[in-house]
C-alpha cells in the first residue's frame, strides 16, 4: 500500500455557510459535522475551498437558492433560506493526506477502484454512477479507500484529502478547446476535525460584536 506523506504544513481553507452557523463555529459554540451527500466527491468529511473564499461563498449562495425553492419548509429551513450568508476561514494542518496532486496517490486510488469494483460484483450490488450533479461513484470509492487504509493499519487515520476539481461540462470552458474552466478549484475534505487548528470569520467583514450577539440570539430560538 502507498504510504501517504504526513504533511507537516498548514493551508487556509474557506467554508461557506449561514451567518448564525459561522458565528457558532468561530465562537466554539458548535462543532463541524461531516457532510455525507451525493455530491461529496472526496467522501464523507468537512469541505473547504483552499485559498478560495469566493468559491465558498458561491457554494453557500447556491445551497440557499435551492432551499428557497423548496416547498413546505420547516421553521429551521425557513430561517436559513432568508438568513445572511458567511464564510468561515480555517487553518488546516493537512497531516496524513490523500493528496490527489501526487501521481502516486492517483495510481493508488485507481487500484482501490478496481478492488471496489470486485467487491461490488461479489456482493451483487450495482456500481454507483456519477451524474452531472451528483458524484455517487467518486464518493463511494473514496470512502472505501479510507476504510481499506485504516483497516490495514489501526494506527493510520486519513486526516484530509485534497484534490483539484475541474468541471466536466464543455460550457464551463473559457473558450472552445481550452483546458481552463470556470469554477475550477482546489478542495479539501477534512476527515479528522482535530486537523482544523483555528477558525475566524472571513465574510462578512467588519461585523460588530453587537451584530454577532443579535444574530446568535435570534437564531437561538430556532436552533436550540
Amino acid at each position: 500500500m502507498t504510504l501517504f506523506n504526513d504533511y507537516h504544513r498548514t493551508v487556509v481553507g474557506y467554508h461557506g455557510t449561514t451567518l448564525s452557523v459561522a458565528l457558532r463555529l468561530v465562537n466554539r459554540i458548535s462543532k463541524f459535522t461531516s457532510s455525507d451527500r451525493d455530491y461529496d466527491w472526496l467522501g464523507k468529511g468537512v469541505y473547504f475551498w483552499e485559498y478560495a473564499p469566493k468559491q465558498a461563498l458561491n457554494f453557500a449562495q447556491i445551497r440557499q437558492t435551492q432551499l428557497k425553492k423548496k416547498r413546505n419548509k420547516n421553521s429551521k429551513e425557513e430561517y436559513r433560506a432568508n438568513e445572511p450568508l458567511a464564510v468561515v476561514a480555517g487553518t488546516i494542518r493537512l497531516g496524513f493526506c490523500l493528496d490527489l496532486t501526487d501521481p502516486e496517490n492517483i495510481k493508488y486510488v485507481s487500484e482501490v477502484y478496481k478492488s471496489f469494483q470486485e467487491t461490488m460484483d461479489l456482493t451483487g450490488e450495482d456500481l454507483p454512477k456519477n451524474t452531472r450533479r451528483y458524484r455517487k461513484l467518486d464518493r463511494a470509492v473514496f470512502d472505501y479507500a479510507y476504510k481499506v487504509i485504516e483497516e490495514s493499519d489501526p494506527n493510520s487515520r486519513v486526516d484530509t484529502a485534497r484534490g483539484v476539481y475541474v468541471p466536466a461540462s464543455g460550457s464551463k470552458r473559457i473558450w472552445e478547446g481550452s483546458w481552463i474552466a470556470h469554477d475550477t478549484h482546489l478542495q479539501i475534505c477534512v476527515r479528522n476535525t482535530a486537523s482544523i487548528l483555528g477558525l475566524w470569520l472571513h465574510h462578512p467583514t467588519k461585523l460588530e460584536v453587537s451584530d454577532a450577539c443579535e444574530t446568535l440570539k435570534s437564531s437561538g430560538a430556532i436552533f436550540n
